[in-house]
């Protein structure tokens, strides 16, 4: 008898999620959690007309689901550029891209996906998702996982600009792939690298991107650190005013 309770011990010991389960699970914390700090760097590069690409850097904090307040740092057309953003559900305010006021675009517009890296980090759309390998970070066992996003889903996403916001675009094609660090002692996300293509048609309202006949292309990618998860974020991220 002790020996079969040892052994079911050890079964219940080895019996761990799937790494869809963990996904689920772990995208589940983050959102509980409520809060966290992000630390990132990101690339994009987009095609229309005149060809764009900057790599930057972000640092702020986040409130789940949709909530972030960050600043962000990019070299864009010869000039160096810092520039404070905040997301809401969707809406994207930025403040030092086209001057000292605080503006608003759609998250699904390329310049908003730039600012709003919580909302491209979505992981409702992951599917085929795989286990890596299991790293330590800081100290602490993870599982890494891979993913592809869904493409339906992300070219829903895409389309899905408020109306009343600048540009509408015609999104043709989409394709997008992601990859987490979940520690294996709480199951909290605390890294992930999502990276995002997109063909599209229509005026992507960015300086010196014009629309041309054969459509545009944008490509971004996001590395960012979840550290700080379930702290309090001071002062509250709010809506800022806009002219």
């Amino acid at each position: 008898m002790a020996a079969l309770a040892i052994a079911c011990g050890s079964a219940a010991t080895l019996a761990e999620p799937s790494p869809t389960e963990l996904l689920q699970k772990a995208s589940s914390n983050l959102k509980a959690a409520k809060t966290a700090h992000i630390d990132g760097t990101g690339s994009f590069a987009i095609s229309s007309g005149l060809s764009i690409s900057f790599d930057f850097k972000l640092n702020g904090d986040a409130e789940m689901p949709d909530k972030s307040r960050l600043t962000t740092q990019m070299s864009l057309l010869g000039q160096s550029l810092s520039v404070d953003t905040i997301t809401i559900g969707g809406r994207t305010f930025s403040k030092g891209l086209m001057g000292a006021d605080w503006t608003e675009s759609a998250a699904s517009d390329p310049e908003g996906a730039v600012l709003d890296p919580l909302g491209q980090a979505d992981l409702t759309a992951a599917a085929s998702i795989t286990e890596v390998d299991r790293p330590e970070i800081d100290g602490r066992k993870t599982r890494h996982l891979s993913y592809v996003i869904d493409q339906s889903k992300l070219i829903e996403k895409m389309k899905g600009s408020p109306s009343g916001s600048t540009p509408s675009l015609n999104v043709s094609g989409a394709t997008g792939k992601g990859e987490v660090w979940i520690r294996t002692d709480d199951s909290q996300i605390v890294r992930q690298l999502v990276k995002l293509s997109v063909d599209m048609d229509g005026d992507l309202g960015i300086p010196g991107a014009s629309p041309t006949a054969g459509g545009s292309k944008f490509e971004i990618s996001f590395d960012i650190k979840f550290t700080h998860i379930g702290e309090p974020i001071s002062p509250a991220i709010t809506a800022p005013p806009t002219n």
